[in-house]
């Protein structure tokens, strides 16, 4: 693991260096910031940090939730399609009401309500490369709470041609995965997984709320850590079994030849 206080520094748009915490967000945000080592600037970068969110599902509303929560300044969604019944038990940032209606509205909607210090963006859109770079051009990370593989695949390509840290988060029945790819020194998500299951339906796997709901938590914890600049980033794909709750880890590492992040590629 890297401490991430060294990428503080390089990772904020100096257009937003000035904003300052207000009185009442010292006070939102007081039980996070009595950590020992954190403190009000690592919380002003979060108030100053901007995302791209592609994805709010169970596990994306999840995700959405946890870095709301922590303060980060705007988060934009991106997420096409309306809510259906039967993703209502898992995505909790819906609501009964909103089933036909748009999913990237309802979250942003549920978040501006849930924080008023933190701005949402809502796009109900695919996820394209048209879509994502004017998106990412501006944002600090992206981050793949998305379900197949030719997304996954897009923003992994935006991330590395906008040399932004792709954070990417899934899972699938009882199991679920993470991982935070800074492509010169972990490789990207094409290292990992240069080929595609043939036999992946999207919309056949099994999913349980709660283990999309534990995965989101704690990809959105390395995502306040990344943006704040407190405490250590992993460099592991990390692997969690639901079932007996065992977690394995292994190391990130640049693929030779990759098609996306290595040398002569995009």
């Amino acid at each position: 693991m890297r401490n991430c206080a060294s990428l503080a520094s390089g990772i904020y748009n100096s257009s937003r260096m000035d904003r300052e915490l207000t009185a009442e967000e010292l006070e939102r945000y007081r039980r996070q910031m009595i950590h020992p080592g954190f403190t009000a600037e690592h919380q002003a970068r979060l108030a100053r940090s901007r995302v791209v969110l592609a994805g709010v599902g169970g596990l994306g509303g999840a995700i959405a939730y946890g870095l709301a929560g922590a303060g980060v300044g705007h988060i934009a969604i991106v997420h096409s399609g309306g809510l259906t019944e039967s993703n209502l038990n898992r995505q909790t940032l819906m609501k009964e009401t909103a089933v036909g209606h748009s999913r990237a509205h309802t979250a942003a909607e549920r978040l501006n309500e849930f924080n008023r210090f933190v701005q949402v963006s809502a796009h109900d859109a695919p996820v394209t490369e048209a879509t994502l770079l004017p998106l990412a051009r501006g944002a600090d990370m992206i981050i793949d709470a998305r379900h197949n593989f030719p997304e996954r695949r897009t923003l992994n390509r935006v991330a590395v041609m906008t040399g932004k840290p792709l954070l990417y988060a899934a899972m699938d029945g009882l199991s679920a995965q993470m991982a935070l790819f800074r492509p010169a020194e972990t490789g990207c998500f094409e290292c990992l997984y240069p080929d595609s299951p043939p036999d992946w339906d999207p919309f056949g796997f099994p999913v349980f709320g709660a283990v999309a709901h534990t995965i989101g938590a704690l990809a959105a914890m390395e995502g306040v850590k990344f943006l704040s600049g407190y405490g250590a980033l992993s460099d592991t794909l990390t692997v969690m079994d639901m079932n007996d709750y065992g977690i394995r880890r292994f190391r990130l590492q640049p693929l030779a030849g990759c098609p996306v992040c290595g040398k002569g590629s995009v």
